[in-house]
């Protein structure tokens, strides 16, 4: 049975700076029960193919692709809604959705007041649309336009062009003493548009998330483990000036469970840990490594 595609490509975000939060790898939902079968003549609702993902969560500090954006404990709101417009088992394209959201970045706690007044610890505010599509029920692509902004002032506005693949090989390693063990190899490719100050920048970002179902109490989690390295030609900067290619190396831990699975199905909470690791040549605003906490909730209606 295919899982929802926004949940694989993992739409709704925890990190970035001028540069949105898509660090984080999915999170991990139970199979949904099968839908009822319909007769031949009736066909599905639109309300049933419209879904809505609410989520918060709260980070340490605010790292993405490697670089420092916010040191203060911040949080980091999003929404997004899509629309199922095709769903064929069995066929080359198993499922196809559309969607629009936003994602923000919130510093909390003490925060010194800035051009922006009150406004300054709303550092980051995005708005993003795109599609997804899911081939042979393995491969599943999106392509998503962001436009970022910054209430605070912190930085000036512009757009990014993304595309993630990612493969699902659940199933594929039966010789693993771990159930449902997968290591979801993915590529992200994101294409700066009208960066300010600056060339715009390609940036790569290969990853492996090897994770397995576990239970904890009798409670079942889903345990992630991320491996990703950020690659680019001019985001980079290294710290005797030029630019360099390579810019971190990210690992960490990643548990995630439904805290009220009958009440509320929907909802996922998740905590992890990761551990950021900077090519020591890049101004990045990382000394030789730091760790990041996170925990967040997701809710799709």
């Amino acid at each position: 049975m295919k899982r929802h595609l926004l949940s694989t490509i993992a739409i709704a975000p925890f990190a970035t700076g001028a540069a949105i939060a898509q660090e984080s790898e999915p999170v991990a939902t139970a199979e949904p029960l099968p839908p009822a079968a319909l007769p031949e003549s009736e066909a599905p609702k639109v309300d049933d193919r419209v879904s809505i993902n609410v989520g918060a969560g709260v980070v340490t500090e605010y790292i993405s692709r490697g670089v420092m954006f916010a040191e203060e404990v911040s949080l980091q709101p999003s929404v997004t809604i899509s629309l199922d417009v095709a769903d064929d088992e069995g066929g080359l394209i198993t499922d196809a959705d559309v969607f629009v959201g936003s994602w923000a970045s919130i510093k909390l706690g003490s925060v010194p007041a800035g051009p922006a007044g009150r406004l300054t610890r709303f550092y980051e505010t995005d708005l993003y649309a795109g599609a997804a599509i899911q081939l042979a029920e393995r491969w599943n692509i999106s392509a998503t336009y962001y436009r970022y902004e910054s209430l605070g002032d912190s930085f000036e506005g512009y757009n990014d062009l993304e595309m993630i693949a990612t493969y699902d090989d659940t199933g594929a390693w039966d010789g693993v003493p771990l159930e449902n063990f997968s290591l979801s190899p993915s590529l992200r490719l994101v294409q700066e548009a009208g960066r300010p100050g600056r060339e715009d920048a390609l940036y790569i970002q290969p990853s492996l998330t090897p994770s397995f179902d576990a239970q904890i109490g009798g409670e079942p989690i889903h345990v992630a483990i991320p491996l990703m390295v950020g690659l680019s030609d001019e985001y980079y900067d290294g710290i005797d000036g030029g630019k360099e290619t390579f810019g971190f190396f990210r690992t960490g831990l990643a548990l995630s469970g439904q805290p009220a699975r009958d009440s509320l199905p929907g909802l996922t909470l998740t905590g992890a840990v990761d551990l950021w690791v900077p090519n020591s040549e890049v101004a990045s605003g990382i000394d030789e490594y730091d760790v990041v906490g996170r925990i967040g909730l997701n809710w799709s209606l």
